[in-house]
């Protein structure tokens, strides 16, 4: 069918057709994030339990002796050779072998500075992979106190491919991406649809969850862990008139089929508001 003219955006084509881009400077400070105070490499260095076989009584005992880092532990008899595979890997800010090791996401994200992350939403018209995803939004780097909003997103469901590709090439340079239950869902899912449209790409990546560390955090101080309940409780910044998550694959599917586009605007302001939200939470958790 043919695809009607989009208000919002520009399309754009690449080597797997074409999609509409939306982008627009938005104002964040990320300032805080990373200045100031120990580097993210010095804090890692000292927690000793990274190192296999040293739990928190060995750790005790290692720092009366002396062995306050896992430098310190290079010289030590027996941890050296356990703790050195830890130490290269830090020496080499290696995100991804650190996170098998157990080093925290947030921990993880002071090892980058801001022109490394990338901040990541995904909206799909389904949670089961078989079903496509429509839209890709991003934050991506400008300078310390602006970033740059990127959506892509795909006018019928024939655009998917295409949003893909502009989400891996803006993703090509990041270190890092932060998302919210982005582990366990928006990457996973960018993957497997890929893998649809006969795609090989790996995302070398790491990926910062936020949805954790929130909920370790404030567990106690929030009806529930959605994104929109954090920014209207923590941020204090309610979604007037926010149209609910689970809405979104339906009404993406009607506008598909009447061409309608006045339905998919609100999904667009939605998926700006939760990429927003990360960045505004972001802050809190450091």
């Amino acid at each position: 069918m043919p695809v009607p003219d989009f208000p919002r955006g520009a399309p754009v084509e690449n080597a797997y057709g074409e999609c509409i881009i939306i982008e627009k400077p938005v104002p964040v400070d990320l300032g805080g994030v990373w200045g100031g105070g120990r580097s993210g490499a010095s804090r890692i260095s000292c927690n000793l339990q990274l190192v296999y076989g040293i739990g928190p009584v060995i750790e005790a005992r290692l720092r009366a002796e002396g062995y306050n880092t896992l430098y310190d532990l290079l010289e030590h008899p027996r941890w050296a050779e356990l703790a050195r595979p830890v130490v290269e890997a830090l020496d080499r800010g290696d995100g991804l072998a650190l996170a098998r090791l157990g080093v925290r996401d947030i921990e993880l994200l002071s090892l980058c500075g801001p022109s490394d992350v990338v901040f990541v939403d995904v909206e799909t018209t389904g949670l089961a992979s078989t079903c496509p995803l429509f839209m890709i939004g991003m934050l991506l780097p400008e300078s310390t106190h602006e970033l740059r909003l990127v959506q892509a997103f795909a006018r019928d469901y024939d655009e998917e491919a295409a949003v893909l590709e502009e989400a891996r090439i803006r993703l090509a340079e990041a270190r890092a991406v932060v998302t919210y239950n982005g582990k366990s869902f928006d990457m996973p899912f960018m993957s497997r649809r890929m893998a649809y449209h006969g795609r090989s790409d790996e995302l070398e990546v790491m990926v910062v969850d936020l949805r954790w560390p929130t909920r370790r955090r404030w567990y106690d101080a929030l009806p529930n862990c959605k994104l929109a309940t954090v920014q209207s409780i923590i941020l204090e910044c309610p979604r007037d008139g926010d149209i609910p998550g689970r809405l979104i694959p339906d009404v993406y599917v009607e506008y598909v089929r009447t061409g309608d586009v006045s339905l998919v605007l609100p999904i667009i302001d939605h998926n700006e508001l939760d990429l927003l939200a990360m960045a505004g939470l972001l802050p809190f958790l450091i």
